[in-house]
C-alpha cells in the first residue's frame, strides 16, 4: 500500500492552487465585465503585432520555446488619436494588420481601453478560470484518496492481521519517477492458510535501498485486512531475526 501522505500533500497543494487560480479568474472577469458595461465603444484598427517568446524547461531537461502575438490598436476619441497593446497574445495571431476592431475605453482616461471582442476581453479568465476548474477536483480526489489511505493505515496497524510475508523483489520502481528519480520497493508474497490463495504486498515507495536493511532476511511483516487481504501494508519498521 502506497503511502497516503503523498497524495494528502499533492492534493492539498492542487486543491489549494486550484481554488487561488479559480478566484483569480472570476475576480479578472467580474473587473472586465464592469469594465465593459461602463465603456463608451469606437472602432479601432490593429497597426502592430508584437512577437513575445517564451522558453520553458521541462522535467526531462529539454527546452521549449513559444511565441505569441500581440496587436497594437490605435483609435480616435475627440480628435485625439490613442494607442494600446491588448494584454491577451495568441498563436496563430488571433488579428490582422490593418484589420478593424471593436473598441472599449474609459470614458474619463480613453487611454485605459481594450478590445471589446469575447474573445479577447475574456480569454484570460477563462484560462485561469480553467485551469482552477481541472485542478481543484484532482486536488479534492487526490487529497480525499490520502485521507482514505492514511485511515486505512492506521486501521491496519490497530486491527490488521500480521503474517510474515516472503521477499520475492527488491529493487527501482521504473513505471515512476519521484523528484526525477526511481524510487525503491518491496514486494512480498504470502498464502492465505483458509483458501489457498496467494496474495502480494508492495511496501511505500522508498527513496533509499532497502537492500542493506534486509540482508539475510527472507520475510518482511504484513498487516492484511482479513476481510479482503489485498488491502495490505508492508511493515519494514519490524524485522524477523535473519534466517
Amino acid at each position: 500500500m502506497r503511502n497516503g501522505r503523498l497524495f494528502t500533500i499533492v492534493g492539498g497543494i492542487f486543491g489549494l492552487i486550484g481554488l487561488v487560480l479559480l478566484c483569480v479568474g472570476i475576480a479578472i472577469a467580474a473587473s472586465t465585465a464592469g469594465f465593459l458595461a461602463s465603456a463608451e465603444r469606437t472602432d479601432g484598427t490593429v497597426v502592430e503585432l508584437t512577437a513575445r517568446t517564451s522558453t520553458t524547461r521541462s522535467s526531462d531537461g529539454h527546452t521549449r520555446r513559444a511565441t505569441y502575438w500581440y496587436p497594437t490598436v490605435e483609435f480616435t476619441v475627440g480628435g485625439r488619436r490613442y494607442a494600446f497593446q491588448s494584454s491577451t497574445g495568441s498563436n496563430p495571431p488571433s488579428h490582422q494588420k490593418g484589420e478593424s476592431v471593436p473598441v472599449a475605453y474609459d470614458p474619463a482616461d480613453p487611454s485605459d481601453a481594450r478590445i471589446a471582442s469575447f474573445s479577447s476581453a475574456f480569454l484570460a479568465p477563462l484560462i485561469v478560470g480553467g485551469l482552477g476548474v481541472v485542478f481543484t477536483p484532482i486536488g479534492t480526489v487526490l487529497f480525499v484518496k490520502g485521507r482514505r489511505i492514511a485511515r486505512l493505515r492506521a486501521w491496519l496497524r490497530e486491527q490488521g492481521q500480521q503474517v510474515w510475508a516472503e521477499i520475492e523483489h527488491v529493487g527501482r520502481d521504473f513505471s515512476v519517477r519521484v523528484n526525477n528519480r526511481h524510487p525503491y520497493v518491496v514486494h512480498a508474497t504470502w498464502q492465505d492458510e483458509r483458501t489457498g490463495r496467494t496474495y502480494t504486498a508492495a511496501s511505500d515507495h522508498l527513496r533509499d535501498d532497502p537492500g542493506p536493511r534486509l540482508r539475510g532476511r527472507t520475510r518482511v511483516r504484513v498487516l492484511y485486512d482479513a476481510a479482503d487481504p489485498d488491502r495490505n501494508l508492508i511493515d519494514l519498521d519490524a524485522l524477523p531475526s535473519p534466517s
